[in-house]
């Protein structure tokens, strides 16, 4: 029994150590080593839908042959391309009209909360200091206009008035759907002298805003671009376009028939391909794109 005590006795102290140790070795003490943030997680690129991935590769631009006039100065060279990820087809109505959609859903939601009807806003102290027009929408509650009188008296605004309806079809009114998004301008940050002054702790220089007007650098919020896209696409360039066709059939119905779902949208311009980019690759940055669609003209 003596024996068994002192064995006892003998092994709480290695157990001591030994757990120490580990404690010891699992800590968030480096000693000085230089070993990197750690917990960081890891990162699987994502397999888009509806994409095809095109592989890093390179190629010989230039003359393919001697050229003795120019031989000094134009020169064949060999450029590398960074892989990248691109669309199997063009995009389809059906894509497109996603987006529309999508903004259309939100300036709803974004005109019930600005109404007064509740549940259509994230309520939560990370957004307390936000007005109500910046803080994320809440898309699970549902919007009922034939239950809700509130919600229905209030997106009445977001329909054609009844001098514009054709043999009075109650429609949404195609203007209102404007999407906000925002971007840094970075070659305007990075001129030298638009940079952050740390002797004096001030910005200096000037920067053109979003409307081409020329501003004084206060602050970051200079290089910040804010932009109002109307993004429902043009029907009436099937007309414009084509002065001698009878196109009005397909522009009263391209956009809308479901027998044209699967071909290539048409009457986008650039402005509105790069804000359907914006919203596409929302998802990357949900904290800066959750809220920027709204109805500008409220």
């Amino acid at each position: 029994m003596i024996v068994k005590i002192n064995s006892m006795k003998r092994l709480i102290p290695v157990c001591c150590i030994c757990f120490f140790t580990v404690f010891y070795g699992c800590s968030s003490s480096t000693n000085g080593e230089l070993t990197g943030v750690q917990n960081r997680g890891k990162y699987f690129e994502p397999d888009p839908h509806g994409m095809a991935f095109i592989k890093l590769g390179s190629l010989t631009i230039g003359p393919s042959d001697q050229d003795p006039t120019w031989s000094q100065n134009v020169q064949s060279k060999t450029i590398t391309i960074n892989a990248f990820w691109m669309d199997e087809t063009e995009i389809t109505n059906n894509e497109y009209r996603q987006f529309v959609y999508w903004v259309r859903d939100s300036i709803k939601r974004r005109t019930l909360a600005l109404a007064g009807v509740d549940g259509f806003l994230i309520e939560s102290e990370e957004f307390d200091d936000l007005d109500d027009n910046e803080k994320p929408l809440n898309w699970k509650t549902k919007i009922d206009t034939k239950k809700n009188e509130d919600q229905k008296e209030a997106l009445e605004e977001m329909y054609l008035p009844k001098h514009e309806r054709f043999y009075g079809n109650k429609e949404i009114d195609s203007r209102k759907l404007i999407y906000e998004f925002q971007w840094v301008d970075m070659k305007q940050a990075a001129r030298t002298e638009n940079r952050y002054d740390y002797k004096k702790k001030e910005y200096n220089g000037f920067a053109f805003n979003a409307l081409g007007e020329r501003v004084e650098v206060k602050d970051r919020s200079a290089f910040i671009m804010k932009e109002f896209i109307p993004v429902y696409p043009d029907t009436l360039c099937w007309i414009s376009d084509f002065s001698y066709s009878y196109n009005e059939p397909m522009t009263t119905m391209y956009f809308h028939h479901v027998g044209y779902d699967s071909y290539p949208v048409v009457g986008v311009n650039w402005n509105q391909a790069r804000a359907f980019c914006v919203w596409r690759f929302r998802g990357f940055r949900p904290k800066l794109l959750a809220c920027l669609s709204w109805n500008h003209s409220s």
